[in-house]
């Protein structure tokens, strides 16, 4: 059986299928010069060998430890440590200086609940972008404005912006610092769902992990749930330190020499 079609319904259809090829090529061109999104790969790495930046604790202990950065976040750090107060874990806090500056009864409060104390810089900088001299000056001073302030002398750093190279961590150890990056970036200073915070640590959580996080609302709300998570996979939360000095006495790789 055929179909007739008369020259005006047969130009239609030809003029829908070309103005739908036209709409498809489009579309392809915008896919291809679109940029692809790039998921950071899951570092099966303790040190990185290019830079000796210290990205997860040893896979061997049933560990995992929380690296909080605070250059901001004040009115939620109290409510923060009430949390982790009730599930009896330690982490770190990684301060800037000029963040403690501002808040130093905060900066102790949280030294004197058993926290570490960790090294954000003096001020939020670019660490690649510096000079040896100002890199250093960026690390060092901080670390005795840090002491001042909460008795405590840092002995990790956590660069600004997560920048790091060889030189970088190489400044850092010269005035007694190890570098440390992280395993799962929650990426909450975005401020996403606090489900969205627990289903990127969920998806990335195992023995030494190193968990990147902020004093935002949402990681205060997706953090008991988080401490549970943790307990319930039979791992326990400590400081990045322990986790650092277990790996010291270990014998781990890229731990000795001065970067």
């Amino acid at each position: 059986m055929f179909v007739t079609l008369d020259g005006r319904r047969l130009r239609t259809i030809v003029s829908v299928l070309l103005l739908a090829a036209g709409a498809v090529a489009v579309l392809w061109s915008e896919a291809r010069q679109r940029p692809r999104q790039v998921v950071a790969p899951y570092p099966d790495y303790v040190i990185a060998a290019s830079t000796g930046a210290v990205y997860r604790g040893p896979a061997e202990l049933p560990w995992v430890a929380l690296a909080i950065n605070v250059d901001w976040g004040e009115e939620v750090l109290p409510r923060m440590l009430e949390v982790l107060g009730q599930h009896g874990a330690r982490v770190t806090f990684f301060l800037t200086g000029r963040w403690a500056r501002k808040f130093p009864d905060v900066a102790r409060m949280l030294a004197e609940r058993g926290h570490e104390i960790g090294n954000h810089g003096l001020d939020h900088l670019h660490p690649t972008k510096l000079g040896d001299g100002e890199l250093r000056r960026l690390v060092e001073e901080n670390a005795s404005l840090l002491e001042s302030v909460t008795g405590r002398r840092p002995t990790l750093f956590a660069p600004p912006y997560g920048e790091v190279d060889e030189r970088v961590v190489r400044v850092a150890r010269s005035v007694g610092h190890r570098t440390v990056m992280w395993t799962v970036d929650t990426i909450d200073w975005q401020r996403p769902a606090p489900h969205v915070i627990l289903e990127r640590v969920r998806n990335r959580l195992g023995p030494g992990t190193i968990i990147l996080m902020h004093p935002t609302e949402p990681t205060l709300q997706a953090l008991p749930d988080m401490l549970r998570l943790i307990a319930e996979r039979g791992l326990t939360v400590v400081p990045v330190g322990e986790m650092v000095q277990a790996m010291g006495q270990g014998g781990s790789e890229g731990l000795g020499g001065d970067g």
